[in-house]
């Protein structure tokens, strides 16, 4: 005593699917507290992982965090029919407390990769680019115009996939793919 009735949730992502959990009671204060600092451990560590999850994951943090000061307002338990649970650490003490920093690391790793991205369509006019691949799927890659990769110049960039380029002035490379179709018109570097 005294008691409180409580639900105490968690999240875990998937990258697909997702795992919702919940801890439903009637909680001393030391039961509580130790509740929360479990699944808001595992939410921390768990909860990043799916595409929605970015959404559920801090509303369940602070669903957990109501429930977490309701159980502090309470008075130490006494008169119990078993010991209360052990709290142990507290929550930014664990190592599941780094997983705070997972949606960053995500969003940071994802912005690296689309400012690396080296195809063709991120080649404006005045960039170089590698053409390598076959005929029949050639694969062209933007690259720095002084290194011994470089092959062709793009003279002009064309939006839509009506657009051509003078083929006896120009080699051309098209991808089509309705509104991100473009054309580039290349000329040949020395």
């Amino acid at each position: 005593m005294p008691a409180l009735r409580a639900t105490v949730r968690g999240h875990q992502g998937m990258l697909v699917v997702m795992r919702f959990l919940k801890v439903r009671g009637l909680f001393c204060r030391t039961c509580g507290i130790a509740v929360h600092r479990e699944m808001t451990n595992k939410t921390l560590w768990q909860g990043w992982w799916g595409i929605a999850s970015f959404v559920i994951a801090p509303v369940t943090l602070i669903f957990n965090l109501v429930a977490r000061v309701r159980f502090g307002r309470m008075t130490s338990p006494a008169n119990g029919l078993r010991p209360p649970l052990d709290p142990g650490k507290p929550v930014i003490r664990r190592v599941g407390a780094l997983g705070v920093f997972a949606p960053f690391l995500i969003v940071g790793v994802l912005a690296i990769a689309a400012e690396l991205d080296d195809s063709a369509n991120t080649a404006n006019v005045g960039a170089c680019v590698r053409i390598s691949g076959t005929e029949s799927a050639p694969e062209v890659a933007v690259v720095d115009c002084g290194s011994a990769e470089a092959e062709f110049k793009v003279a002009e960039r064309h939006e839509g996939s009506d657009a051509r380029c003078d083929r006896t002035i120009f080699s051309e490379y098209a991808e089509y793919g309705g509104r991100d179709s473009f054309t580039l018109c290349l000329t040949p570097l020395p």
